[in-house]
């Protein structure tokens, strides 16, 4: 019986509802929409004119906080030194030094047969040229305060390849995107 008297109420005529108007249009559109994530408002590192940065891919909006240039620094020495680092994974597998005993596959056990004296002298050797290759300033309020200094340029272009400024930007962009592949395949390879 409860069954028949709902169908017939399902079936009947609903009253007309009629909808309230708006004051006006909503629009979900954003004004500066960023090139990588176009839900989000453009960061600041869309607009500084490095090369790669036009991509606009910076979610967490670090630009805003963290000076692009000197973020770009650090990429660019991540890269070179992941991009080393994968080519040493590969070459350990095939040549060895003569007498040495430490060889091992795994990184952590590799890392820890090796001497501390011989570690410490790695820091500082490391520690030396970030300082010779900085000039002395390596924070990211005064590294780039005079103007002349571009990310990732330390003045060691034996070969020229930056004399033609079309085929520097080129390089560049290729070092970019290959330092940011290198860190992505050593972190997966370690």
């Amino acid at each position: 019986m409860l069954s028949l008297v709902s169908a017939s109420f399902a079936f009947n005529a609903a009253p007309a509802v009629v909808p309230a108007t708006r004051a006006g249009v909503v629009s979900m559109a954003i004004s500066n929409p960023s090139n990588a994530v176009p839900f989000l408002t453009a960061p600041p590192s869309q607009s500084s004119g490095l090369p790669g940065a036009e991509t606009g891919f910076d979610p967490l909006y670090l630009s805003e906080y963290i000076d692009v240039k000197w973020a770009r620094e650090a990429e660019l020495k991540h890269g070179r030194i992941c991009m080393l680092a994968c080519l040493g994974i590969f070459v350990q597998e095939f040549i060895s030094l003569p007498g040495y005993p430490g060889y091992d596959a795994n990184p952590v056990a590799a890392f820890s047969s090796v001497d501390p004296q011989a570690l410490a002298q790695i820091f500082v050797g490391m520690s030396i040229v970030e300082l010779v290759s900085n000039k002395g300033k390596y924070s990211s309020m005064d590294m780039f305060e005079d103007g002349t200094k571009t990310p990732g340029d330390f003045g060691f272009d034996p070969l020229n390849y930056g004399k033609d400024p079309s085929k520097r930007a080129e390089l560049e962009m290729k070092e970019l995107k290959n330092g940011r592949l290198a860190m992505l395949g050593f972190s997966g390879a370690s």
